[in-house]
C-alpha cells in the first residue's frame, strides 16, 4: 500500500498545479482573491495549516498566512500573504502583495477591484529514500526556480457576497519537471441570514477551475449572541461541504470565537471513491485569526459609501 501511495504522490507532484488548496478559504478569501483585501473593514491576521493524508510519507502539507487592512480615507484595502506548499519532493513558496479599491454600490453594497503581485518559488529536493524508491523525479536531481506571479479579481459584498479571481497570470511552463504553473479561476457566492435569535445560516457555493473544474457546495451554521440587530457576533459554528473532483471530498467544519478578536477553526476532509483507501486518515486543517480593530457595518452604510459621501 505504501508503494501505491508513493506512486500516486509522485504522479501528482509531476502534474499538479502550483495552487494550494484550503477547505476553510471561506474565512480568508484574500488568499485566493486580491479583491478581498480589507473586506472585513478592519485589520486581520490569519494563519492556516493543512495536513493531508496524515500518516503517509510525502503527503501534501500547506502553511499559509495573511495580513490585511482597510483604509477608509482611501477606500482601499491592502494585504500581504504567503503560502508554503509541499507535495512529495516538490515544494512551492509564494508571497504576494494585494491592493483592492472599493466602490460603493448603494448604501449596503461595495464592489472591490483587486490586483496582487509577488514571487512564486519552486524547488525539488531528492533524498536517499526517494532514489531508493525509484521516484521518477530523482533523475532530474535537486533544482529550484522562481517566477513572477500576478492575480486579479473582484468581489461584491453586502447582504450577499460574490466574487471571481483569476490567478497566475504570468503563465510559465514547467521546467526541470517541476509543477506546471497555469492560470486558474475561483468563482464563489454566499449569503447569510438569521433563522432565529441565536443562530444564522450561510449557504455557500463555488467553482474552482484548476486544470479541471471542481464544484463545491454546503452551508455553515453559526451560533451567536445578538448585541444589536443583524450584527453577527459568533460564538461558534458548524458546517458541512462537498467538493467534486477525481474523487469526491466531504468536509466537516467547526470553530469557536475565543475572544471578541480571536477565532479558531478546524475542518476534517474525507475522500470518497478511489482515494478513500489511500487517504483513510483524512485531512486536518486549522486556522487562527486575529482582528485588531473589528468594525461591524450591518445597519449602516459601508465604509466605501461613507467615504464617497464626504
Amino acid at each position: 500500500m505504501l508503494i501505491v501511495c508513493m506512486a500516486v504522490i509522485s504522479v501528482n507532484a509531476a502534474t499538479a498545479q502550483s495552487d494550494f488548496g484550503l477547505t476553510q478559504r471561506w474565512f480568508n478569501e484574500m488568499l485566493y482573491n486580491p479583491a478581498a483585501a480589507g473586506n472585513n473593514f478592519s485589520t486581520g491576521i490569519f494563519l492556516h495549516t493543512r495536513q493531508q493524508w496524515v500518516g503517509i510519507s510525502g503527503a501534501p502539507s500547506t502553511y499559509a498566512g495573511s495580513l490585511d487592512t482597510y483604509i477608509e480615507s482611501l477606500s482601499s484595502g491592502l494585504g500581504l500573504s504567503f503560502a508554503a506548499d509541499r507535495l512529495g519532493t516538490i515544494s512551492s513558496y509564494n508571497t504576494r502583495f494585494a491592493y483592492a479599491f472599493y466602490i460603493p454600490v448603494g448604501k449596503k453594497f461595495s464592489l472591490s477591484l483587486g490586483l496582487s503581485g509577488g514571487i512564486l518559488f519552486r524547488s525539488r529536493k531528492i533524498g536517499d529514500e526517494d532514489a531508493f524508491n525509484n521516484d521518477p523525479a530523482s533523475a532530474y536531481g535537486n533544482v529550484s526556480e522562481s517566477s513572477p506571479d500576478f492575480d486579479i479579481g473582484f468581489e461584491l459584498r453586502g447582504p450577499f457576497k460574490a466574487g471571481l479571481s483569476v490567478r497566475h497570470l504570468a503563465v510559465q511552463s514547467a521546467q526541470n519537471n517541476l509543477q506546471t504553473h497555469t492560470i486558474n479561476m475561483w468563482a464563489y457566492a454566499s449569503s447569510r441570514f438569521n433563522i432565529s435569535e441565536s443562530t444564522s445560516l450561510e449557504p455557500i457555493a463555488s467553482v474552482l477551475y484548476n486544470n479541471y473544474p471542481q464544484f463545491e457546495g454546503g452551508a455553515l451554521l453559526y451560533f451567536m449572541k445578538n448585541e444589536r440587530k443583524n450584527v453577527y457576533n459568533d460564538r461558534f459554528w458548524l458546517g458541512a461541504l462537498y467538493r467534486t473532483g477525481s474523487s469526491g471530498i466531504f468536509a466537516l467544519l467547526a470553530g469557536v470565537q475565543l475572544t471578541p478578536k480571536i477565532r479558531l477553526g478546524y475542518s476534517f476532509d474525507y475522500a470518497a471513491g478511489e482515494l478513500a483507501t489511500l487517504a483513510n486518515a483524512g485531512t486536518h486543517e486549522l486556522f487562527l485569526s486575529f482582528y485588531l480593530n473589528r468594525i461591524f457595518y450591518k445597519d449602516e452604510a459601508c465604509p466605501a459609501y461613507r467615504n464617497y459621501r464626504r
